[in-house]
């Protein structure tokens, strides 16, 4: 089972299978390398974050397209000036340095007034109202949603803590225990069966211990990933 863990983390790491991986820290070091407290008491901007990022801009482009259908229905003034020299000779002279030429300017303005407007334009604008004030309301309900996903990843990461540091306790104490039953059992003032059940004991705060740095890891990992802050 070793072995193929070693194939598998090689395979992740995008090594041969076979090849010689050697691990230089041990998870109990990196456990407590993620162990911070500041992480849980950092009060942090929902504002800042990625998806409530995505949702105010969807919200302000949602705006952006209302205002453009109501533009729509605004007068709207042109303009325009052009200008140029013209020649006119019999023969191909315009080249000539004493070839006349007769310059004109053209200046002109268009003011255009809607007057009558089609059903089709209400319909845009009021559809253009109700796609933003659906943004709004995700947007709203975003930002409800990334304080419950904060709140929960802090209380998980802080769970997952003091777990570790109870299961470290629970493994101590079993450790502690076995030893003595070992001892006891090798004097002849115990039975296997108290060795055997204080072995079990053991082996079973072992794997909870190593759940329990798993955890810590992890749920540290999930409020990063939620707390993700643009800057």
């Amino acid at each position: 089972m070793k072995k193929v863990a070693y194939q598998m983390l090689n395979i992740t790491l995008g090594l041969d299978i076979d090849n010689n991986t050697t691990l230089t820290d041990n998870l109990e070091t990196l456990t407590a390398q993620n162990i911070d407290l500041d992480l849980i008491d950092n009060p942090f901007s929902v504002e800042n974050t990625i998806d409530y990022k995505i949702a105010e801009n969807d919200k302000t482009s949602k705006e952006l397209l209302l205002k453009l259908e109501k533009y729509k229905n605004l007068p709207t003034l042109s303009a325009f000036l052009s200008g140029g020299y013209s020649a006119y000779s019999p023969e191909f002279t315009f080249f000539n340095s004493d070839q006349k030429y007769y310059g004109y300017a053209i200046f002109g303005a268009k003011l255009s007034v809607p007057i009558f407007t089609s059903g089709a334009t209400k319909s845009k604008i009021q559809r253009a109202q109700i796609n933003l004030e659906k943004a709004e309301d995700d947007l709203t309900e975003t930002e409800q949603q990334l304080k419950l996903q904060i709140a929960s990843a802090k209380s998980d990461y802080q769970f997952a803590i003091e777990e570790y540091t109870n299961k470290k306790e629970n493994l101590n104490l079993a450790e502690r225990i076995e030893t003595k039953n070992q001892t006891k059992f090798f004097e002849g003032i115990a039975s296997s069966f108290d060795l055997r059940q204080a072995q079990t004991q053991l082996y079973t705060a072992q794997q909870e211990f190593l759940q329990a740095m798993l955890n810590v890891i992890n749920n540290k990992v999930a409020l990063e990933t939620i707390t993700s802050q643009i800057n």
